[in-house]
């Protein structure tokens, strides 16, 4: 077995095992109830995700993949430029926020605290572990269809804790649009440090 394919099986058996500890995780978090992902994610510290976080960490430093899954510096810090659009629209919601119904601190900072964590974990596994194996064995640009694709597909399990298949569906699709606009900036910049800041 070549080091490219090899990289590419050993990124889908840590994406399964990461996979069953989502709807294992998922599935206990609400204990047989269906709660809306907002409710969830301001209701409690999901650690669920910090041990996925964990395993991932855990796995990436075995390995010693970090700098193939892009924790490194950016190549060229003029092309950190590229983060203004998604700064903006992150700072004109937080403005919404302000001038919104704004939640208690306490949950405040449970949404700040498991958002954080959503988009390392997420990242780390799609536009890292994933990514990494699918560019050394498809290429760049297939690597980037090809982890969308799953990174929509991924979100459709939301309907476990949702129950509403129909809005897993929607949230698929614009999950699979994010992960394109993540992968391009993940190639551009060479590192995944930003992305896990807009995710």
């Amino acid at each position: 077995m070549n080091v490219s394919r090899k990289s590419w099986s050993i990124s889908l058996v840590i994406f399964t095992v990461w996979l069953s500890f989502i709807v294992v995780g998922g599935l206990l978090q609400i204990k047989g109830h269906h709660i809306q992902l907002e409710k969830l994610v301001e209701k409690q510290i999901m650690f669920g995700e910090l041990f996925e976080i964990v395993f991932l960490t855990g796995v990436i430093t075995y390995l010693r993949w970090w700098p193939q899954v892009g924790w490194k510096s950016p190549n060229n810090l003029r092309d950190l430029r590229l983060l203004w659009p998604p700064a903006l629209s992150i700072l004109f919601m937080l403005l919404i926020i302000l001038y919104t119904n704004l939640p208690s601190i306490r949950v405040l900072m449970i949404i700040i605290i498991n958002t954080l964590m959503v988009g390392i974990n997420e990242e780390l596994m799609f536009r890292g572990v994933l990514f990494y194996g699918a560019s050394s064995s498809f290429g760049i640009w297939r690597a980037v269809w090809i982890t969308a694709i799953i990174f929509g597909s991924v979100h459709m399990l939301n309907s476990l804790i949702t129950g509403d298949f129909s809005a897993s569906i929607f949230q698929a699709f614009f999950a699979g649009t994010f992960g394109i606009c993540t992968a391009a900036l993940r190639i551009r910049l060479n590192t995944i440090i930003p992305v896990i800041i807009i995710h």
